[in-house]
């Protein structure tokens, strides 16, 4: 009897300790799992501020750069593009030189008609208001992919000729405030667009275009740096635009051509 009661004792204090260790590890592993929870959340915390740092720095880099001269982007089907960064500007400015086979008046009247934007893809093409023949105001809306919103464009257009070399100078630029603003879409601010037209001798015109605009919104500005320039390279659809015989017979009053 003796040794049985020993050995039930023996066996309930083993049990007793097998449960207090049990017990105990319960206690632990919570602990060690609160632990590495905090361990990994200040490591996410941590390398979220860092990425938010470099960021920063690199951001404050690529503003402060530039060296303000035109660099050649690329070559395609006989567009040339450059691209140009001005310190202290987020945006690159693009250009692009090609040739067309048609008059002066031909390609200013193809700038300035709403047609042409519809043709390309614009909505709600329109003039505003014409003040005279080389200055004028007009709207157009496009789309964009999602998630970006409908852009809202209320454009001056002033047209210009240099008496000595015939050399005809279209500026596009915003004017936001000419029209009221639409809730369907962001209203583009930010916008000095030129077209250089250089008359040749052989029924050509030298096209130099500059895209200098900033869309707006929450459009990040790395996207439209890299979308612009090659944007460009379709600038070919000029041409077969062209081919429309009111664009052909085109004649304009304060135009001459060479």
């Amino acid at each position: 009897m003796g040794n049985k009661n020993s050995v039930a004792v023996l066996v309930k204090s083993s049990e007793n300790e097998t449960s207090m260790a049990d017990s105990r590890m319960t206690e632990i592993k919570p602990a060690k799992s609160r632990t590495r929870a905090k361990k990994l959340l200040r490591a996410l915390l941590f390398g979220g501020v860092s990425l938010l740092a470099l960021l920063f720095v690199a951001r404050f880099i690529w503003v402060i750069s530039g060296s303000n001269q035109w660099e050649f982007f690329g070559e395609k089907n006989g567009i040339k593009v450059y691209t140009l960064k001005a310190p202290g500007v987020d945006m690159l400015q693009a250009k692009g030189i090609f040739r067309v086979h048609s008059s002066l008046a031909g390609v200013v009247k193809l700038l300035r008609d709403p047609d042409t934007c519809k043709d390309l893809g614009c909505l709600e093409s329109y003039d505003i208001e014409r003040v005279d023949d080389q200055l004028e105001y007009s709207h157009f809306r496009i789309n964009l992919p999602p998630p970006f919103r409908p852009r809202d464009f209320v454009i001056r257009s002033q047209v210009y000729q240099s008496p000595n070399t015939g050399e005809v100078m279209v500026e596009i630029a915003a004017a936001p405030g000419k029209a009221p603003l639409n809730n369907c879409c962001v209203r583009v601010n930010t916008m000095n667009n030129t077209w250089r037209l250089t008359p040749l001798k052989n029924g050509e015109v030298e096209i130099e275009y500059i895209l200098n605009m900033n869309e707006g919104g929450f459009i990040p500005d790395i996207l439209l740096n890299t979308s612009h320039p090659k944007t460009l390279f379709n600038l070919g659809i000029v041409e077969t635009l062209l081919n429309k015989e009111k664009l052909q017979t085109a004649k304009l009053d304060f135009i001459k051509e060479r």
